[in-house]
């Protein structure tokens, strides 16, 4: 019996540091895949010689993260933790409208995967006690549609650079005005 009690202490530690452990690793993840998503899908652009691409992911990354914090500072919901800021995941919006962008710009090949892999970041920061599952899920719905509006919609410069290749008489107010009446 002597033996048994410090044998079941000893593997009940391990099993908490290998959780503990375990758990540093998701959040680790997270917050180097917030970035590591836009990155990789401007690789990938850079890769494929789509300079229009890189504009696109650009502008959606400018656009996403002034929504997403306008909206943090705006809202300013309490995190699991007791911190501020909660609503919507910051980190979640960062790396979903990599993969959005994967998506619109390039398809399923490319954006289900990078989907996934920002789902994690989802998860590791509800997993790290830093979000609830709504500010995720916001953050997502979030990017995605932001990086729809660049990329399919069509509320890029790059909308502008196509249309006034050609037209000395072009100005941005023109155009402007042309893209939102239609």
């Amino acid at each position: 019996m002597k033996i048994s009690l410090p044998l079941a202490v000893m593997v009940s530690s391990l099993a908490t540091f290998q959780a503990q452990a375990k758990n540093e690793a998701l959040e680790t993840y997270g917050d180097i895949a917030q970035i590591g998503i836009p990155l990789t899908a401007a690789m990938i652009s850079w890769y494929k010689e789509d300079t229009e691409g890189l504009i696109q992911l650009t502008e959606g990354a400018l656009y996403n993260a002034l929504a997403t914090h306008s909206i943090k500072f705006a809202v300013n919901a309490e995190r699991p933790n007791g911190g501020d800021h909660s609503f919507p995941s910051g980190h979640t919006s960062a790396a979903t409208q990599g993969a959005a962008y994967l998506q619109f710009r390039y398809g399923s090949a490319y954006g289900i995967p990078a989907y996934g892999a920002a789902a994690l970041v989802g998860y590791s920061r509800v997993d790290a006690n830093h979000h609830y599952w709504r500010d995720v899920i916001a953050g997502m719905a979030l990017a995605t549609g932001v990086q729809y509006a660049v990329t399919e919609l069509g509320y890029s410069i790059t909308v502008l650079r196509r249309k006034c290749a050609f037209k000395a008489e072009c100005t941005t107010h023109s155009t402007m005005t042309s893209l939102s009446t239609g």
